[in-house]
């Protein structure tokens, strides 16, 4: 087989980029699994969910990351200078799988799936290599690369939301609460992780929509939405500075205890002072001076429920304190 290719040789190992649609490819390449060949076997199993996600992405998109290949010494690759060809083996099996296997098996169900679709891999063949070499290789792209974090790639999703969808409100209160000098999260939310004394997207993300959804917010408008939130966190705020724990606003466990809260704490607003005023939320969580917060730690799931049912606890122990004290 003979491909237009691109020589990118170096440090003693054949390097050449070309393409290859994946009818072709697909019969070429194998792969050693742990699982199948504990002696030589490097790759990890196939996730057939996966591929199957793949094949239905590559329908209208192209994935642009190339597939890696190794020659294999019984089925040796050729090169030529002066045409710029690339001689491969046509046995099935002669080329082994560093990296990709999952966008070659996607590729293959595409086509399977649709057999007019023609499906055009980037692939980089390299040459001249030992089993310790492939395997290094495979460690080397699999471990060195990284991740998008979840939060940037929350903040990323600006470009794809569908106007005053939830996505695109929660962006918007995102960037408006960072910015806005009235804000209690004014310069306190970051797209990265930043750590201590910032607050990311995941953990706003995961308070914020659920309000958003709910009767409370749901037919108010932008400015509304966003004031009652920022009168919200103003009294909450305040509560922290008195008590002296204004960092527990930025911490995740506690954004999400609070915003569990959210609706129980308005009905208390409204019901003991009649509007949703910065002032109504402080007078609401005074009972932030009782939490020993010493008591609670850890960012799971256990640790913000205990949070939460401590909150609602101390509320509604001051708030009939209160009552009680009017009432006499």
């Amino acid at each position: 087989m003979e491909l237009p290719a691109f020589d990118l040789s170096r440090a003693n190992t054949g390097f050449y980029l070309t393409t290859l649609d994946a009818k072709s490819l697909f019969p070429l390449c194998k792969v050693d699994r742990v699982a199948t060949n504990s002696q030589e076997g490097f790759q990890r199993q196939l996730d057939s969910t996966r591929a199957r996600r793949i094949a239905k992405y590559l329908e209208d998109r192209v994935i642009p990351g190339a597939i890696v290949l190794s020659t294999q010494p019984e089925h040796p690759a050729t090169f030529n200078d002066s045409t710029g060809i690339l001689t491969l083996s046509d046995t099935p099996g002669s080329l082994l799988v560093i990296d990709g296997q999952h966008r070659l098996y996607g590729a293959q169900l595409a086509t399977e799936a649709e057999p007019a679709l023609n499906v055009k891999l980037p692939i980089c063949i390299l040459t001249g290599l030992s089993l310790i070499d492939e395997v290094q290789y495979f460690i080397d792209i699999n471990s060195t690369a990284k991740g998008v974090p979840k939060t940037l790639r929350i903040e990323l999703t600006k470009f794809l939301v569908t106007q005053d969808s939830i996505d695109d409100i929660r962006l918007k209160l995102f960037r408006d609460l960072n910015s806005e000098s009235d804000s209690a999260l004014c310069g306190k939310l970051s797209a990265e992780q930043k750590g201590p004394g910032y607050l990311s997207h995941v953990p706003f993300e995961i308070a914020i929509n659920k309000i958003l959804s709910g009767d409370r917010l749901k037919d108010l408008d932008y400015p509304k939405k966003k004031a009652l939130i920022k009168n919200y966190l103003a009294g909450i705020y305040n509560n922290l500075l008195e008590a002296g724990v204004p960092q527990k606003l930025t911490q995740s466990a506690f954004f999400q205890a609070i915003f569990r809260i959210f609706d129980k704490a308005c009905d208390s607003a409204l019901l003991f002072r009649g509007n949703f005023k910065p002032e109504s939320f402080e007078y609401v969580f005074e009972a932030i001076h009782r939490i020993n917060f010493e008591y609670h730690t850890g960012t799971n799931d256990d640790a913000i429920n205990n949070l939460e049912k401590d909150l609602i606890d101390k509320l509604d122990i001051d708030k009939r304190a209160k009552l009680s004290d009017d009432l006499f």
